[in-house]
């Protein structure tokens, strides 16, 4: 095995066990039951512990750029692993400013951290031909860990109490992404943007960022809405919290085996006609789940939709390194990924208010497929590849 080859190997293998790991912050509806039992607060409050947590994640994809220009590989990724492990000190207080903090904060801020940086590492180490099939492996590989997790946390709290069956996964989580850091550290590669070598002299804020974004914010906001909904949109059929908790694993297990298959196809016909007819197939699933009522066909349409979220999501940071550049896209990346983040808080409050207004998901769900429309017709109007100016 050759050098480069060898330093290729050990940074997306690394990277997927760290991405892998980060993802169980978003197991988090299997420990909601339990944070409110313990702090003794109400479905709003304990929720707001997952909202920090995304808005953390949000915000150290956004800064990332910042710290791979200060911070090696390793160091950065060993920080990461740190965070978590400190949030449990905060976490163990069984108050709710405890979980807010040790949870939604540290833990969140860490997701994030080891999400982004393994987009650029990988983005770096891979040739152009092969960027969608990795990093579309890097982003199924985070949804994978919430699926995972979301079996681990059930498992040890019908053992544990709340306190030991957290501290006991989040020493695993932080164990195996140091293994991630130390796979970064053998493989030598250089991350820092300081050492990189700019290859053209490119504007990308000429680039229409208000189009990148919105076709961004459009065409994850069905996939969030109804991940975020899954059990009451289920409900709503008349099928019990068993079959609802089926549901979700097998949404969540589409939408990670999407990332790695969506990959591939983007390597072959590359970004924007795949992303497009994502978010048509998505508009047209979300109209037939508005207007359908068999449980069935109900739970198909929302596995189809949550895969079409993870295919989306997949591709949006190959696009974005294709039209920047590897030395610009996670810079470029943290500015759009802002999109996920608000579609992530207003998704499911929006879906809450016009049920409360209609008593039915239909007029969220239909308007979910209006947005999913106009981010198709967004993203095929942009370029496959760096435009020059």
């Amino acid at each position: 095995m050759s050098k480069s080859h060898l330093q290729t190997t050990l940074t997306i293998t690394g990277c997927l066990l760290i991405t892998f790991c980060m993802g169980s912050i978003h197991a988090f509806s299997t420990l909601i039951e339990a944070i409110e039992l313990q702090t003794g607060v109400e479905r709003i409050a304990s929720s707001l512990v997952y909202s920090f947590g995304l808005i953390s994640v949000t915000l150290a994809v956004f800064f990332g750029h910042a710290l791979y220009h200060r911070f090696s590989a390793f160091t950065l990724i060993f920080i990461a692993a740190l965070l978590p492990v400190a949030g449990i000190l905060l976490t163990n207080t069984e108050t709710w400013l405890g979980w807010l903090l040790g949870y939604g904060i540290f833990f969140g801020f860490s997701s994030g951290l080891g999400y982004g940086f393994s987009l650029h590492a990988c983005t770096l180490v891979t040739k152009d031909s092969r960027r969608g099939l990795v990093l579309g492996a890097v982003t199924g590989a985070y949804a994978l860990g919430a699926v995972v997790f979301s079996i681990i946390y059930p498992a040890l709290l019908a053992s544990f109490s709340l306190d030991i069956t957290y501290s006991i996964a989040t020493v695993i989580i932080s164990t195996a992404v140091g293994a991630g850091a130390l796979l970064l550290l053998f493989s030598k590669v250089k991350t820092k943007l300081t050492d990189l070598k700019p290859q053209n002299k490119m504007k990308p804020t000429k680039l229409r960022f208000s189009q990148l974004w919105a076709g961004y914010y459009f065409g994850v906001f069905a996939g969030l809405m109804v991940i975020g909904h899954a059990v009451p949109i289920i409900k709503t059929m008349g099928v019990g919290s068993q079959l609802a908790s089926s549901g979700i694993v097998l949404m969540s297990l589409g939408s990670g085996i999407a990332g790695l298959i969506a990959g591939y196809i983007v390597d072959q016909f590359g970004c924007r006609k795949p992303l497009s007819l994502l978010a048509i197939t998505s508009a047209i699933s979300l109209v037939l789940l508005a207007l359908l009522n068999d449980v069935r066909v109900v739970l198909v349409l929302m596995v189809c939709i949550a895969t079409l979220y993870g295919a989306f999501i997949a591709i949006y940071p190959t696009m974005i390194a294709n039209i920047f550049g590897k030395e610009r896209s996670a810079w470029a990346y943290g500015k759009v990924f802002t999109a996920w983040g608000f579609a992530g808080l207003s998704a499911p409050l929006l879906a809450s208010w016009l049920y409360q207004q209609n008593n039915s998901y239909n007029i969220a769900l239909l308007t979910a497929a209006l947005l999913a429309a106009l981010s198709a017709m967004m993203v095929f109007s942009l370029p496959n590849k760096q435009p020059k100016y």
